[in-house]
């Protein structure tokens, strides 16, 4: 009996420890959703590296490639590592559910690239694609930018999730300006020898999905002399998806998001020269670059920093950039880190930094009609970061 009454006591006891410490380090997943081409192409499709899918002819080439959530994060670290305050528009950034223990998907995203090698003109409506699966009758529709150019959208999305705080509208306006200039934009016609490319994005997949084919419809080949539709064809690009979800150690989970130091956006940046209009060269379109970057930067700043040669402050850098999209004449105009190592890093990456090239001016009537010429105008920007150790958060 006393042997039993010690075996009651010891179960009384440790089953509230183990419900605590469950409770205090909840079981943490690495969740992974991938979709790769499918292994047999017919015809004019075929497989590059990287699992991107190409459908190539003597005159065009569309390649199509699945986004992961990781890739996405990558692309924009700064607003990736918030936890529920993330502001990646694609991905709940390193935000894990409680309910799952991991980080679900938010979004299937392609990023579709089109290269006109041969044809006077040709469009892609990323409106007009879709997405069907291997489950009978599911039809994903594609997602809008603003609201009101498709039943989903961007904005609307993120509009009925802004919170009442400036805080909340300050990620709504990070996450709409990221989608403004990364997105495939709709109206985009693509003349002989020019690129163009972008997301998108749809609804995230059913567990029980297992096949993916992203359908790329009424793409336009031949225009006739009213700029309208005189050819166009449909295409298929198949995936096959593959999930896994590994358990993490708890040491393995805090390992995983380790950082010492962080680099951000000081404010706006300040933009001169730029053409009312041209809506890749405003300070949203910049700003959105600029946090496209920000990874980079720090790299430049946190082992200078780490290694005692660098100290927490700001560096602002002042560049021109061309109609093309090309910088020049990158300089550090004011850096209070203390480190001409960080500094010259950061004037040497920005560089080399290419935006979009202009879209140029006109209004909604004028683009329907024909793609208006790129500005001219050289604009001046002027980046402002700041560096920040955040092991003292």
């Amino acid at each position: 009996m006393a042997g039993q009454s010690s075996l009651r006591a010891v179960l009384v006891v440790a089953v509230p420890l183990l419900l605590g410490c469950a409770l205090l380090f909840p079981p943490r997943f690495d969740y992974s959703s991938r979709l790769f081409p499918h292994p047999v192409q017919v015809g004019a499709y075929s497989i590059g590296t990287d699992s991107v899918l190409a459908y190539k002819t003597e005159e065009l080439r569309i390649e199509v490639e699945h986004m992961t959530d990781q890739a996405l994060n990558q692309l924009f670290p700064e607003e990736s590592t918030q936890g529920r305050y993330s502001s990646n528009p694609y991905t709940y950034g390193n935000h894990v559910d409680p309910s799952l223990g991991y980080v679900p998907n938010r979004f299937t995203v392609f990023r579709v690239t089109v290269h006109n090698l041969n044809h006077a003109k040709v469009e892609l409506p990323p409106l007009r694609t879709l997405v069907t699966t291997n489950r009978k009758g599911e039809l994903l529709e594609p997602y809008g930018v603003l609201a009101g150019s498709a039943r989903n959208n961007f904005e609307s999305y993120y509009r009925t999730r802004r919170g009442p705080s400036g805080n909340e509208y300050y990620r709504f306006n990070t996450r709409m300006g990221i989608v403004r200039t990364k997105n495939y934009l709709s109206d985009e016609k693509i003349f002989k020898g020019e690129d163009y490319g972008g997301f998108i994005a749809f609804e995230s997949l059913d567990s029980e999905v297992e096949q993916v084919t992203l359908h790329i419809r009424d793409f336009v080949l031949k225009f006739n002399a009213f700029d309208k539709p005189l050819e166009m064809m449909d295409l298929a690009f198949e995936f096959d998806r593959q999930t896994t979800l590994q358990a993490y150690e708890h040491a393995e989970w805090l390992a995983a998001t380790e950082q010492v130091t962080r680099a951000r956006l000081r404010g706006q940046s300040e933009v001169r020269g730029n053409v009312t209009g041209d809506i890749t060269r405003d300070v949203t379109a910049i700003d959105a670059f600029a946090r496209t970057r920000l990874s980079e930067v720090n790299g430049c700043f946190e082992q200078e920093f780490i290694s005692g040669n660098a100290s927490e402050g700001d560096v602002s850098v002042r560049f021109s950039i061309q109609s093309s999209g090309l910088v020049e004449d990158a300089q550090i105009i004011s850096s209070s880190v203390v480190s001409p190592d960080v500094d010259e890093c950061i004037q040497s990456a920005a560089q080399r930094w290419r935006f979009k090239a202009s879209r140029g001016t006109g209004s909604l009537a004028d683009s329907l009609v024909t793609t208006p010429p790129p500005s001219a105008a050289k604009v001046t920007a002027t980046c402002h970061f700041e560096f920040i150790d955040i092991r003292l958060e």
